[in-house]
């Protein structure tokens, strides 16, 4: 009787194919295989074989873009974390590298990983002076523009600088910035990436170390969390003002309102679009948050400048 042969099936095989081009530094090869695998079972498992033949490549784009769809893997996975890191590094995404750190929950790998950010910061900034000049006049340019910063601009001016530099710049463009949507956003990356020193704005001192990120500020989840008890039974209102309210604050930042004054601030909201939709509210009861009403005014022609 003839001997029974077991064909390896498809996926082992070009498991087997993928992993012997990459010992064979046969990158483009195996990062055929490693596709066809990931198009036929897109687990993280595949997905980091394909990332790590990417990186190979210096297709670091591509690598980071797959990387991000598996994010939650990757950072519960050492190796994967380590590599992920790297990645950034490789990318020249020296902000995202610190906000990754965040997520590193073993003290000697955080601090290992930490000194190799710095040590790649500090040779890069010795070679940055044209980077940091230009990175200003795109900062300047922006801020002539009256209006939010496009994606496209933004990654054009956090990549490739580091936190330090990125933290010099943002500290002498924020005390004359005149475009209102950028210290809330350069403010809310500082915080990300761990910056604590401080910045001025508009004359006034701002402690990054003691800033909270605009989601988790105490007064805007206080005042929404009073807004929706109140409209509660009446969803079409909620949906017009908590938008509003959080567009609002995202504006603000980071010279959020103090957290006492969060009843304040709904109330305004409230009583504002009830009259809107006809209930009789009198002027002397919106009369009582005035000086709200005017800081609510100015945000509103900010925004309407946008058309």
């Amino acid at each position: 009787m003839a001997d029974i042969i077991n064909f390896p099936d498809e996926n082992k095989r070009l498991l087997e194919s993928a992993n012997k081009k990459m010992q064979n530094q046969d990158y483009l090869a195996a990062k055929k295989d490693f596709q066809q695998l990931y198009q036929q079972n897109p687990t993280y498992t595949y997905a980091k074989k394909l990332v790590t033949v990417l990186q190979h490549l210096d297709d670091y784009t591509q690598a980071l873009a797959l990387a991000n769809e598996h994010f939650n893997a990757f950072i519960n996975d050492a190796d994967g974390f380590v590599r992920y890191f790297h990645l950034l590094l490789l990318d020249t995404q020296f902000l995202a590298a610190h906000k990754l750190l965040f997520y590193e929950k073993n003290q000697d790998q955080f601090f290992a990983l930490k000194e190799e950010l710095t040590q790649l910061e500090n040779a890069q900034s010795l070679l940055a002076d044209d980077l940091k000049m230009a990175k200003s006049r795109h900062l300047d340019s922006l801020d002539k523009m009256q209006e939010p910063i496009a994606p496209k601009d933004w990654q054009e001016l956090i990549k490739g600088i580091s936190l330090p530099d990125f933290l010099m710049i943002c500290q002498k463009y924020l005390k004359n910035a005149q475009n209102p949507f950028i210290p809330p956003k350069l403010v809310e990356e500082l915080v990300k990436d761990g910056a604590r020193e401080e910045v001025i704005i508009n004359d006034k001192k701002v402690d990054l170390s003691e800033l909270p990120l605009p989601e988790n500020a105490e007064v805007l989840d206080k005042t929404i969390a009073l807004i929706e008890e109140e409209v509660q039974d009446n969803p079409q209102l909620e949906a017009l003002i908590i938008p509003e309210v959080r567009a609002h604050f995202a504006l603000l930042y980071p010279f959020l309102p103090d957290k006492k004054y969060a009843a304040d601030w709904a109330q305004s909201y409230i009583l504002e679009y009830k009259a809107m939709f006809g209930e009789d509210i009198s002027t002397r009861q919106l009369d009582n948050y005035a000086k709200i009403q005017e800081k609510k005014k100015k945000i509103r022609q900010i925004y309407q400048k946008l058309g």
